[in-house]
């Protein structure tokens, strides 16, 4: 059986608990009552204590980490290397715990922050770095990680070009969105992130 690269868990981990030395720093400065959830109009719409919002979550973030590694190492082993672009998504917990615990921080002191726009040009920046790596997909590491698989390595190749063109032109449109304002901004940035998984789904069935 594979080890579990521990090493790399326990060093993420600790990335997803790390802003907590931000909140150490700004505590007496933030309210009792910290916005966590904001709706598509930017609006604050859930709230929790400070206490939650600066240790509790960095905490349970940590803990989804460690699971979806142990998770990601086991299905490793049991279907073969998995594709680089499937390790590079082991960051993206950490990445988002830093991201959206410094904008609590920071509409917590009063700062006015678009989170939206944010959150969408970290997405774009996702969906940007994924479509780079998909084409770098070897038809021996897809085997036991993408099912069904093409029949022949050329259908696969094309398949996976393909569909690294649309992430990455998806990822350029959704920051571009960040320039639309309000509720159309958010459906269009919706909508490229379902048009990205519906084609996904039609060259996984095809």
């Amino acid at each position: 059986m594979k080890k579990i690269n521990w090493n790399f868990i326990i060093f993420t981990c600790l990335l997803c608990l790390m802003p907590i030395c931000l909140g150490l720093y700004f505590y007496e400065e933030l309210p009792e009552s910290m916005a966590i959830h904001f709706n598509i109009n930017n609006e604050a719409d859930n709230w929790a204590s400070k206490n939650f919002a600066l240790f509790g979550l960095p905490m349970i973030t940590a803990c989804l980490q460690a699971f979806c590694c142990i998770v990601t190492d086991i299905g490793e082993d049991k279907k073969g290397k998995a594709p680089k672009f499937v390790k590079i998504m082991k960051w993206f917990i950490p990445m988002v715990t830093i991201l959206i615990y410094t904008l609590t921080i920071l509409i917590g002191l009063g700062k006015t922050v678009d989170v939206g726009k944010v959150v969408t040009i970290f997405l774009g920046l996702v969906f940007i770095v994924m479509g780079n790596y998909m084409p770098k997909m070897s038809y021996a590491d897809a085997k036991g990680n993408i099912n069904p698989l093409p029949k022949t390595e050329k259908e696969f190749k094309k398949m996976i070009r393909i569909l690294g063109y649309s992430f990455i032109i998806g990822g350029i449109l959704m920051i571009g969105a960040i320039f639309i304002s309000g509720k159309a901004g958010f459906i269009t940035t919706l909508g490229l992130c379902f048009v990205v998984f519906i084609e996904g789904l039609y060259f996984s069935f095809k």
